[in-house]
């Protein structure tokens, strides 16, 4: 093999394996478990370069790693309606690949309305449910259905 067959293998190699990056699968959110009262904003950003257009660096892995700083960013919470932005710039010595996601993250529902609605006295359950409304622990419409469920179950 001469210097000019070697030299076009390892560039079309590096080509080929430079431009393949890990598939990244967003986790479902259980939709029906989420407190859509108390969402928040979530972004985050990686970045790779494409040195002297031919050597990736840190191009192939940016999507996981922005995914990976977004789940970090929301904590304990489930994320939702993840919209992703590409985009490169020239600089001197190649270009820049970033990558930012941005996303909703909702936290689980609470269990303490489940607690409240299991207690025994009326004026009891009514008690709770304001102090859970009051600490922003449910939301209003949560605490409007609550207080009518308790009161619908007087006989």
């Amino acid at each position: 093999m001469n210097i000019k067959t070697t030299l076009v293998t390892i560039l079309l190699s590096a080509f080929v394996f430079g431009c393949a990056g890990t598939p990244v699968h967003f986790s479902d959110a259980p939709l029906d478990k989420l407190d859509l009262s108390r969402g928040r904003k979530v972004t985050a950003k990686a970045a790779g370069i494409h040195l002297f257009s031919l050597i990736p660096i840190g191009i192939n892995e940016r999507h996981l790693d922005a995914y990976e700083k977004l789940q970090i960013e929301a904590g304990n919470d489930y994320l939702t309606n993840i919209y992703i932005q590409d985009s490169w710039s020239w600089v001197v010595i190649g270009h820049k690949y970033s990558t930012t996601l941005t996303a909703d993250a909702y936290p689980e529902k609470s269990n303490q309305l489940s607690e409240v609605m299991s207690g025994k006295a009326l004026t009891d359950k009514l008690n709770k449910l304001k102090i859970l409304r009051e600490s922003n622990t449910i939301s209003e419409i949560e605490y409007e259905q609550a207080k009518q469920r308790v009161l619908n179950n007087i006989e």
